[in-house]
Protein backbone atom coordinates (compact mmCIF):
# COMPACT_ATOMS: atom_id res chain seq x y z
CA UNK A 1 0.00 0.00 0.00
CA UNK A 2 2.77 2.42 0.90
CA UNK A 3 4.48 1.69 -2.42
CA UNK A 4 1.34 2.75 -4.29
CA UNK A 5 0.90 5.89 -2.18
CA UNK A 6 4.52 6.93 -2.72
CA UNK A 7 4.21 6.18 -6.43
CA UNK A 8 1.17 8.47 -6.64
CA UNK A 9 2.77 11.22 -4.53
CA UNK A 10 4.35 13.10 -7.44
CA UNK A 11 1.51 12.91 -10.01
CA UNK A 12 -1.11 13.72 -7.37
CA UNK A 13 0.90 16.68 -6.10
CA UNK A 14 1.36 18.04 -9.62
CA UNK A 15 -2.36 17.71 -10.33
CA UNK A 16 -3.26 19.49 -7.09
CA UNK A 17 -0.91 22.35 -7.94
CA UNK A 18 -2.57 22.67 -11.35
CA UNK A 19 -6.07 22.68 -9.81
CA UNK A 20 -5.09 25.24 -7.17
CA UNK A 21 -3.71 27.52 -9.88
CA UNK A 22 -6.76 26.92 -12.10
CA UNK A 23 -9.16 27.87 -9.31
CA UNK A 24 -7.35 31.15 -8.83
CA UNK A 25 -6.87 32.01 -12.52
CA UNK A 26 -9.96 30.54 -14.20
CA UNK A 27 -12.67 31.34 -11.66
CA UNK A 28 -13.58 34.63 -13.32
CA UNK A 29 -13.52 33.34 -16.91
CA UNK A 30 -15.04 29.87 -16.48
CA UNK A 31 -17.22 30.40 -13.42
CA UNK A 32 -17.51 28.65 -10.07
CA UNK A 33 -19.52 25.67 -11.35
CA UNK A 34 -16.90 24.72 -13.94
CA UNK A 35 -14.00 25.20 -11.52
CA UNK A 36 -15.76 23.00 -8.98
CA UNK A 37 -16.31 20.28 -11.61
CA UNK A 38 -12.58 20.31 -12.45
CA UNK A 39 -11.84 18.81 -9.02
CA UNK A 40 -13.21 15.54 -10.41
CA UNK A 41 -9.76 15.22 -12.00
CA UNK A 42 -8.41 13.95 -8.66
CA UNK A 43 -10.54 10.77 -8.49
CA UNK A 44 -10.06 10.41 -12.27
CA UNK A 45 -6.29 10.31 -11.75
CA UNK A 46 -6.53 7.69 -9.01
CA UNK A 47 -9.01 5.63 -11.04
CA UNK A 48 -6.78 5.66 -14.11
CA UNK A 49 -3.74 4.61 -12.08
CA UNK A 50 -5.75 1.74 -10.57
CA UNK A 51 -6.92 0.56 -14.00
CA UNK A 52 -3.45 0.58 -15.56
CA UNK A 53 -2.33 -2.80 -14.16
CA UNK A 54 -5.51 -4.38 -15.58
CA UNK A 55 -4.67 -3.37 -19.15
CA UNK A 56 -2.87 -5.81 -21.45
CA UNK A 57 0.80 -5.02 -21.89
CA UNK A 58 3.00 -5.74 -24.89
CA UNK A 59 6.17 -7.36 -23.62
CA UNK A 60 9.17 -8.52 -25.60
CA UNK A 61 10.16 -11.87 -24.09
CA UNK A 62 13.78 -11.41 -25.23
CA UNK A 63 14.04 -8.25 -23.12
CA UNK A 64 13.23 -10.06 -19.87
CA UNK A 65 16.19 -11.02 -17.67
CA UNK A 66 15.40 -14.26 -15.85
CA UNK A 67 16.62 -15.35 -12.42
CA UNK A 68 15.78 -18.52 -10.55
CA UNK A 69 14.94 -18.75 -6.88
CA UNK A 70 15.49 -22.17 -5.31
CA UNK A 71 14.47 -24.00 -2.18
CA UNK A 72 17.71 -22.89 -0.49
CA UNK A 73 16.02 -19.56 0.12
CA UNK A 74 13.23 -21.19 2.13
CA UNK A 75 12.46 -19.37 5.36
CA UNK A 76 9.74 -19.35 7.94
CA UNK A 77 10.79 -16.01 9.35
CA UNK A 78 8.15 -13.31 9.54
CA UNK A 79 8.28 -10.42 7.14
CA UNK A 80 10.29 -7.44 8.27
CA UNK A 81 8.26 -4.69 9.82
CA UNK A 82 7.73 -1.88 7.38
CA UNK A 83 7.90 1.13 9.64
CA UNK A 84 6.67 3.39 6.85
CA UNK A 85 3.48 1.34 6.63
CA UNK A 86 2.84 1.52 10.36
CA UNK A 87 3.53 5.25 10.42
CA UNK A 88 1.10 5.78 7.54
CA UNK A 89 -1.49 3.55 9.19
CA UNK A 90 -1.19 5.50 12.44
CA UNK A 91 -1.91 8.72 10.57
CA UNK A 92 -4.91 7.13 8.86
CA UNK A 93 -6.29 5.98 12.20
CA UNK A 94 -5.86 9.44 13.75
CA UNK A 95 -7.65 11.13 10.83
CA UNK A 96 -10.40 8.51 10.80
CA UNK A 97 -10.84 8.81 14.54
CA UNK A 98 -11.27 12.58 14.26
CA UNK A 99 -13.88 12.14 11.52
CA UNK A 100 -15.74 9.58 13.60
CA UNK A 101 -15.73 11.97 16.55
CA UNK A 102 -16.99 14.69 14.25
CA UNK A 103 -19.86 12.50 13.08
CA UNK A 104 -20.86 11.48 16.61
CA UNK A 105 -20.69 15.07 17.90
CA UNK A 106 -22.66 16.40 14.94
CA UNK A 107 -25.40 13.82 15.39
CA UNK A 108 -25.58 14.54 19.12
CA UNK A 109 -25.83 18.27 18.44
CA UNK A 110 -28.64 17.72 15.93
CA UNK A 111 -30.54 15.40 18.28
CA UNK A 112 -30.39 18.01 21.06
CA UNK A 113 -31.86 20.69 18.79
CA UNK A 114 -35.55 21.60 18.70
CA UNK A 115 -37.53 20.05 15.87
CA UNK A 116 -39.37 22.45 13.55
CA UNK A 117 -42.77 21.68 12.09
CA UNK A 118 -44.79 23.23 9.34
CA UNK A 119 -45.29 22.74 5.62
CA UNK A 120 -42.95 25.62 4.82
CA UNK A 121 -39.96 23.91 6.43
CA UNK A 122 -38.13 20.92 4.93
CA UNK A 123 -38.23 17.60 6.73
CA UNK A 124 -35.60 16.86 9.38
CA UNK A 125 -34.99 20.53 10.09
CA UNK A 126 -34.11 21.57 13.64
CA UNK A 127 -33.09 24.72 15.49
CA UNK A 128 -30.07 24.76 17.79
CA UNK A 129 -29.87 26.57 21.11
CA UNK A 130 -26.68 28.41 20.05
CA UNK A 131 -25.03 29.80 16.90
CA UNK A 132 -24.45 26.35 15.40
CA UNK A 133 -25.39 26.28 11.71
CA UNK A 134 -26.90 26.76 9.36
CA UNK A 135 -25.55 23.57 7.84
CA UNK A 136 -26.76 20.31 6.34
CA UNK A 137 -25.50 16.85 7.14
CA UNK A 138 -26.59 13.29 6.61
CA UNK A 139 -25.80 10.08 4.77
CA UNK A 140 -29.19 8.63 3.78
CA UNK A 141 -31.48 11.54 4.67
CA UNK A 142 -30.65 15.26 4.86
CA UNK A 143 -30.59 16.93 8.27
CA UNK A 144 -30.57 20.73 8.46
CA UNK A 145 -29.52 22.54 11.63
CA UNK A 146 -30.39 26.22 12.01
CA UNK A 147 -28.95 28.71 14.52
CA UNK A 148 -31.10 29.87 17.44
CA UNK A 149 -31.70 33.32 15.89
CA UNK A 150 -32.36 32.12 12.35
CA UNK A 151 -35.91 33.51 12.15
CA UNK A 152 -34.97 36.86 13.69
CA UNK A 153 -31.64 37.46 11.98
CA UNK A 154 -32.85 36.70 8.43
CA UNK A 155 -35.98 37.89 6.64
CA UNK A 156 -38.30 35.56 4.72
CA UNK A 157 -36.39 35.87 1.42
CA UNK A 158 -33.06 35.18 3.07
CA UNK A 159 -34.48 32.22 4.96
CA UNK A 160 -35.77 30.71 1.73
CA UNK A 161 -32.45 31.18 -0.07
CA UNK A 162 -30.45 29.74 2.83
CA UNK A 163 -32.63 26.63 2.99
CA UNK A 164 -32.43 26.32 -0.77
CA UNK A 165 -28.63 26.55 -0.53
CA UNK A 166 -28.47 23.68 1.97
CA UNK A 167 -30.86 21.46 0.01
CA UNK A 168 -28.91 22.16 -3.19
CA UNK A 169 -25.86 20.64 -1.53
CA UNK A 170 -27.90 17.50 -0.90
CA UNK A 171 -29.48 17.29 -4.36
CA UNK A 172 -26.11 17.71 -6.11
CA UNK A 173 -24.48 15.02 -3.99
CA UNK A 174 -21.96 17.41 -2.44
CA UNK A 175 -22.07 15.71 0.95
CA UNK A 176 -21.27 12.29 -0.48
CA UNK A 177 -18.47 13.76 -2.59
CA UNK A 178 -17.10 15.24 0.62
CA UNK A 179 -17.03 11.79 2.18
CA UNK A 180 -14.95 10.59 -0.77
CA UNK A 181 -12.67 13.62 -0.53
CA UNK A 182 -12.13 13.07 3.20
CA UNK A 183 -11.30 9.42 2.56
CA UNK A 184 -8.58 10.55 0.15
CA UNK A 185 -7.33 13.05 2.74
CA UNK A 186 -7.03 10.20 5.26
CA UNK A 187 -5.09 8.05 2.77
CA UNK A 188 -2.73 10.86 1.74
CA UNK A 189 -2.57 12.66 5.09
CA UNK A 190 1.22 13.01 4.81
CA UNK A 191 0.94 15.29 1.75
CA UNK A 192 0.30 18.94 2.77
CA UNK A 193 -1.01 19.71 -0.72
CA UNK A 194 -3.89 17.31 -0.10
CA UNK A 195 -5.02 19.32 2.93
CA UNK A 196 -4.71 22.59 1.02
CA UNK A 197 -6.47 21.06 -1.96
CA UNK A 198 -9.37 19.88 0.21
CA UNK A 199 -9.79 23.37 1.63
CA UNK A 200 -9.88 24.94 -1.82
CA UNK A 201 -12.18 22.20 -3.08
CA UNK A 202 -14.69 23.03 -0.34
CA UNK A 203 -14.40 26.69 -1.22
CA UNK A 204 -15.16 25.93 -4.87
CA UNK A 205 -18.09 23.82 -3.72
CA UNK A 206 -19.65 26.71 -1.80
CA UNK A 207 -19.14 29.09 -4.72
CA UNK A 208 -20.73 26.62 -7.12
CA UNK A 209 -23.70 26.09 -4.79
CA UNK A 210 -24.21 29.86 -4.54
CA UNK A 211 -24.20 30.04 -8.34
CA UNK A 212 -26.93 27.39 -8.58
CA UNK A 213 -29.09 29.03 -5.90
CA UNK A 214 -28.91 32.50 -7.46
CA UNK A 215 -29.03 31.33 -11.08
CA UNK A 216 -32.63 32.48 -11.57
CA UNK A 217 -32.80 34.92 -8.64
CA UNK A 218 -33.67 38.56 -9.11
CA UNK A 219 -31.29 41.39 -8.34
CA UNK A 220 -33.11 42.08 -5.07
CA UNK A 221 -32.85 38.43 -4.04
CA UNK A 222 -29.12 38.40 -4.77
CA UNK A 223 -28.66 41.51 -2.65
CA UNK A 224 -30.63 39.88 0.18
CA UNK A 225 -28.51 36.76 -0.16
CA UNK A 226 -25.34 38.85 0.01
CA UNK A 227 -26.55 40.47 3.24
CA UNK A 228 -27.21 36.99 4.65
CA UNK A 229 -23.60 36.05 3.90
CA UNK A 230 -22.36 39.22 5.60
CA UNK A 231 -24.50 38.44 8.62
CA UNK A 232 -22.93 35.01 8.88
CA UNK A 233 -19.44 36.52 9.04
CA UNK A 234 -20.49 38.81 11.88
CA UNK A 235 -21.92 35.92 13.90
CA UNK A 236 -19.72 32.89 13.23
CA UNK A 237 -21.04 29.43 13.89
CA UNK A 238 -20.45 27.99 17.36
CA UNK A 239 -18.59 25.05 15.82
CA UNK A 240 -17.86 23.41 12.50
CA UNK A 241 -17.53 19.76 11.64
CA UNK A 242 -15.75 18.49 8.51
CA UNK A 243 -18.65 16.14 7.68
CA UNK A 244 -21.11 19.02 7.33
CA UNK A 245 -21.72 21.62 4.66
CA UNK A 246 -21.44 24.86 6.54
CA UNK A 247 -23.02 28.10 5.42
CA UNK A 248 -20.89 30.71 7.09
CA UNK A 249 -17.25 30.26 6.08
CA UNK A 250 -15.47 33.45 7.11
CA UNK A 251 -12.45 32.88 4.85
CA UNK A 252 -14.52 32.63 1.66
CA UNK A 253 -17.36 35.08 2.29
CA UNK A 254 -15.76 37.98 0.40
CA UNK A 255 -15.20 35.85 -2.66
CA UNK A 256 -18.70 34.38 -2.42
CA UNK A 257 -20.25 37.83 -2.35
CA UNK A 258 -18.12 38.87 -5.34
CA UNK A 259 -19.18 35.80 -7.31
CA UNK A 260 -22.87 36.63 -6.80
CA UNK A 261 -22.44 39.31 -9.47
CA UNK A 262 -21.46 36.71 -12.08
CA UNK A 263 -23.65 33.97 -13.51
CA UNK A 264 -21.97 31.31 -15.63
CA UNK A 265 -22.99 27.77 -16.45
CA UNK A 266 -20.86 24.66 -16.57
CA UNK A 267 -18.43 24.40 -19.50
CA UNK A 268 -18.79 20.71 -20.32
CA UNK A 269 -16.09 21.00 -22.97
CA UNK A 270 -13.52 22.23 -20.44
CA UNK A 271 -14.47 19.58 -17.87
CA UNK A 272 -14.47 16.67 -20.33
CA UNK A 273 -11.19 17.83 -21.87
CA UNK A 274 -9.58 18.00 -18.41
CA UNK A 275 -10.82 14.50 -17.50
CA UNK A 276 -9.62 13.04 -20.81
CA UNK A 277 -6.24 14.73 -20.43
CA UNK A 278 -5.70 13.44 -16.90
CA UNK A 279 -6.76 9.86 -17.61
CA UNK A 280 -4.93 9.72 -20.94
CA UNK A 281 -1.70 11.07 -19.49
CA UNK A 282 -1.89 8.65 -16.56
CA UNK A 283 -2.43 5.62 -18.76
CA UNK A 284 0.27 6.72 -21.18
CA UNK A 285 2.92 7.40 -18.57
CA UNK A 286 2.28 4.18 -16.67
CA UNK A 287 1.97 1.98 -19.75
CA UNK A 288 5.25 2.23 -21.64
CA UNK A 289 5.63 0.28 -24.89
CA UNK A 290 7.83 -2.64 -23.88
CA UNK A 291 8.25 -4.11 -27.35
CA UNK A 292 10.61 -1.31 -28.34
CA UNK A 293 13.10 -1.92 -25.53
CA UNK A 294 16.39 -3.15 -26.99
CA UNK A 295 18.89 -5.42 -25.34
CA UNK A 296 21.42 -2.61 -25.17
CA UNK A 297 19.15 -0.83 -22.71
CA UNK A 298 19.22 -3.76 -20.29
CA UNK A 299 21.45 -3.05 -17.31
CA UNK A 300 23.56 -5.40 -15.27
CA UNK A 301 22.70 -5.68 -11.60
CA UNK A 302 25.76 -5.12 -9.41
CA UNK A 303 23.95 -6.21 -6.23
CA UNK A 304 20.98 -8.52 -5.92
CA UNK A 305 18.98 -9.34 -2.80
CA UNK A 306 17.65 -12.87 -2.89
CA UNK A 307 13.92 -13.47 -2.60
CA UNK A 308 12.80 -15.88 0.10
CA UNK A 309 10.79 -18.87 -1.03
CA UNK A 310 7.40 -18.68 0.76
CA UNK A 311 7.15 -21.54 3.25
CA UNK A 312 3.51 -22.30 2.50
CA UNK A 313 4.21 -22.51 -1.23
CA UNK A 314 7.13 -24.86 -0.61
CA UNK A 315 5.06 -27.11 1.67
CA UNK A 316 2.37 -27.39 -1.00
CA UNK A 317 4.91 -28.00 -3.77
CA UNK A 318 3.98 -24.81 -5.65
CA UNK A 319 6.33 -23.38 -8.25
CA UNK A 320 5.82 -20.27 -10.34
CA UNK A 321 7.23 -17.02 -11.61
CA UNK A 322 6.84 -13.26 -11.28
CA UNK A 323 7.48 -10.75 -14.08
CA UNK A 324 8.29 -7.29 -12.76
CA UNK A 325 8.52 -4.00 -14.62
CA UNK A 326 10.63 -1.25 -13.09
CA UNK A 327 12.80 1.80 -13.76
CA UNK A 328 16.45 2.28 -12.83
CA UNK A 329 17.23 5.84 -11.77
CA UNK A 330 20.45 7.77 -12.36
CA UNK A 331 22.01 6.31 -9.20
CA UNK A 332 21.20 2.75 -10.23
CA UNK A 333 18.34 2.28 -7.76
CA UNK A 334 15.15 0.39 -8.63
CA UNK A 335 12.07 2.61 -8.63
CA UNK A 336 8.42 2.28 -9.72
CA UNK A 337 8.48 -1.51 -9.53
CA UNK A 338 5.20 -3.28 -10.28
CA UNK A 339 4.14 -6.83 -11.11
CA UNK A 340 3.23 -7.29 -14.77
CA UNK A 341 2.36 -10.97 -14.61
CA UNK A 342 2.66 -13.78 -12.12
CA UNK A 343 1.72 -17.43 -11.87
CA UNK A 344 0.13 -18.43 -9.60
CA UNK A 345 -1.20 -14.95 -8.92
CA UNK A 346 -0.34 -13.29 -5.60
CA UNK A 347 1.69 -16.27 -4.31
CA UNK A 348 5.21 -14.94 -4.94
CA UNK A 349 4.43 -11.28 -5.77
CA UNK A 350 5.10 -9.72 -2.37
CA UNK A 351 8.43 -11.44 -1.80
CA UNK A 352 9.60 -10.82 -5.37
CA UNK A 353 8.88 -7.06 -5.08
CA UNK A 354 10.51 -6.87 -1.65
CA UNK A 355 13.73 -8.31 -2.95
CA UNK A 356 13.86 -6.56 -6.31
CA UNK A 357 13.35 -3.08 -4.89
CA UNK A 358 16.62 -3.52 -3.01
CA UNK A 359 18.67 -4.42 -6.08
CA UNK A 360 21.41 -2.06 -7.21
CA UNK A 361 22.36 -1.42 -10.83
CA UNK A 362 25.27 0.44 -12.37
CA UNK A 363 24.92 4.20 -11.88
CA UNK A 364 24.84 5.77 -15.36
CA UNK A 365 23.66 9.27 -14.50
CA UNK A 366 20.38 8.88 -16.42
CA UNK A 367 17.04 7.16 -16.04
CA UNK A 368 16.55 3.74 -17.64
CA UNK A 369 12.79 3.13 -17.88
CA UNK A 370 10.81 -0.03 -18.55
CA UNK A 371 13.24 -2.72 -17.41
CA UNK A 372 11.90 -6.26 -17.08
CA UNK A 373 12.92 -9.12 -14.79
CA UNK A 374 11.39 -12.54 -14.31
CA UNK A 375 12.00 -14.38 -11.05
CA UNK A 376 11.38 -18.12 -11.36
CA UNK A 377 10.49 -19.85 -8.11
CA UNK A 378 11.40 -23.51 -8.71
CA UNK A 379 11.61 -26.47 -6.35
CA UNK A 380 13.45 -28.65 -8.88
CA UNK A 381 17.04 -28.40 -10.13
CA UNK A 382 17.90 -25.20 -11.94
CA UNK A 383 18.17 -24.95 -15.72
CA UNK A 384 21.59 -24.24 -17.17
CA UNK A 385 20.41 -21.25 -19.24
CA UNK A 386 18.91 -19.37 -16.31
CA UNK A 387 21.11 -17.39 -13.94
CA UNK A 388 20.61 -18.26 -10.31
CA UNK A 389 20.49 -15.71 -7.53
CA UNK A 390 23.43 -16.29 -5.21
CA UNK A 391 22.19 -16.75 -1.67
CA UNK A 392 23.26 -17.73 1.79
CA UNK A 393 20.72 -19.94 3.60
CA UNK A 394 19.04 -18.17 6.50
CA UNK A 395 20.15 -19.34 9.93
CA UNK A 396 17.55 -21.25 11.89
CA UNK A 397 16.11 -19.53 14.93
CA UNK A 398 16.31 -21.00 18.38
Amino acid sequence: MTDYLLQMLLPLSLLLLVLLAAQKLLLKSLGARTVYALWLAVPALLLASALTPLLPQVVDAAAIKRYQVGIQQLTAAADKVNWLFWLWLAGVLVCSGFLLLSYISGRAQFNRATALTGNSKPAHCRQASNNAGPYITGLIRPHILLPHDFFTRFDATQQQLILQHELTHWRRGDLHLNYLALALVCLFWFNPLVWLGYRQYRQAQELACDAVVTQHASKAERIAYGYALLSSTQQPSANWWPLTNHYGDFNTMKQRITQLQRQQGVSRTAVLAAMALVMGATLLLQQPVMAGVSKTQQLAAVMRIEPLYPLQAAEQGISGYVQIKFDVDAQGKVVNASVVKSSPEKVFDKEALRALTQWQYTATGKLHPAQMVQLDFELDNIQVDIERVSVTPAAKKG
